[in-house]
C-alpha cells in the first residue's frame, strides 16, 4: 500500500531541494566571479574614452571586467611606487614608465607601446586665434613637472621660441583633461592638449606642433602584477578590435 506524504512534508522536501540547488548555483556563481575578478588598470587621463570602450569590448569577448584609475601619468606612477594595487599601467609617456621600472617597486613585464598621439593648440568656439605665437590671454597646459602633456608642451614651446613670452600666461593643470576643461568653459584663450582630446571635445585646432618639436608621444603599457588576466588584457590591446577603437578616438599606431 502506498503511503501518502503529508503536505508539510512535501513542502519541506521541496524547500530542501530548492535550497540545495540554490546553494550549488551560488557556489558556482561565486567561482565564476573569482575567475573573473576585476582587473585594476591605472591609465593616463588622455586615454579615458578609448580605454573604457576597449574594456567593454574586452569583457564582451570573455575577458575580466576592468576597474580604472585615471589620472596624470606622474601621479599614477607615484601611486604604484607607493604600493597601490595596480595590475596594468598605461602611461602617456615613456619617462614615467621608465622611472617606475627603475624604482623596482613594480614587476613590470609585457611592456610595449600601444598608441601614439599629437600635440595641438586648441581654442574655444568663436576664437580667431592663430598659430603664430601671438597671445593675449591665458593658456591652459598640463603641469610641466609631472603631466606628460605639460612636459611635451614645454619642449614644444621652447622649440617654437614662444616659451619665454608665454610662461607668465600659462595656467598649470593636474592633468590634460583639466586643461581641456578650461578651454571648453572659455576660461582661457587657448589650451595645449592632445589631438585626441581636441577631437573628443569638438574644439577647433588652431595648429599642430611639429613632431620634432617635442619627444615622441607614445603610450607604453605594462603589467604590474603576476595575474594572467593582466597579460590577457595586454594581448587584447594588440588586437585589431582594440586598434580600431584607438584609431576611432584619434590615436595613431606607435612604433616600438
Amino acid at each position: 500500500m502506498t503511503r501518502k506524504l503529508d503536505a508539510p512534508i512535501v513542502r519541506d522536501n521541496l524547500r530542501d531541494a530548492f535550497m540545495k540547488k540554490t546553494l550549488v548555483m551560488l557556489i558556482t556563481f561565486c567561482g565564476v566571479l573569482a575567475a573573473r575578478a576585476d582587473l585594476s588598470v591605472f591609465a593616463a587621463a588622455s586615454a579615458t574614452d578609448a580605454l573604457k570602450e576597449i574594456a567593454a569590448a574586452h569583457e564582451m569577448d570573455g575577458g575580466e571586467s576592468v576597474r580604472f584609475n585615471f589620472a596624470s601619468s606622474g601621479t599614477l606612477a607615484r601611486q604604484i611606487d607607493a604600493g597601490a594595487p595596480a595590475d596594468v599601467f598605461l602611461s602617456a609617456n615613456e619617462r614615467w614608465m621608465d622611472w617606475l621600472e627603475s624604482t623596482g617597486a613594480a614587476n613590470l613585464h609585457g611592456r610595449f607601446n600601444c598608441a601614439a598621439n599629437a600635440l595641438v593648440l586648441v581654442a574655444p568656439p568663436g576664437s580667431t586665434l592663430k598659430f603664430d605665437g601671438v597671445l593675449n590671454g591665458r593658456v591652459a597646459v598640463g603641469d610641466f613637472k609631472s603631466v606628460p602633456a605639460g612636459i611635451y608642451a614645454e619642449e614644444a614651446l621652447a622649440h617654437m621660441g614662444w616659451l619665454a613670452a608665454w610662461r607668465p600666461k600659462l595656467i598649470m593643470s593636474s592633468n590634460v583633461r583639466t586643461a581641456l576643461l578650461y578651454v571648453q568653459r572659455g576660461e582661457v584663450e587657448a589650451g595645449i592638449v592632445y589631438a585626441t582630446d581636441a577631437k573628443a571635445a569638438g574644439l577647433r585646432v588652431v595648429g599642430t606642433f611639429p613632431a620634432d618639436s617635442h619627444g615622441p608621444i607614445v603610450y607604453p603599457v605594462a603589467a604590474c602584477s603576476e595575474k594572467e588576466s593582466a597579460l590577457r588584457f595586454l594581448e587584447f590591446l594588440k588586437s585589431d578590435k582594440a586598434k580600431a577603437i584607438l584609431k576611432k578616438h584619434g590615436f595613431t599606431d606607435a612604433r616600438d
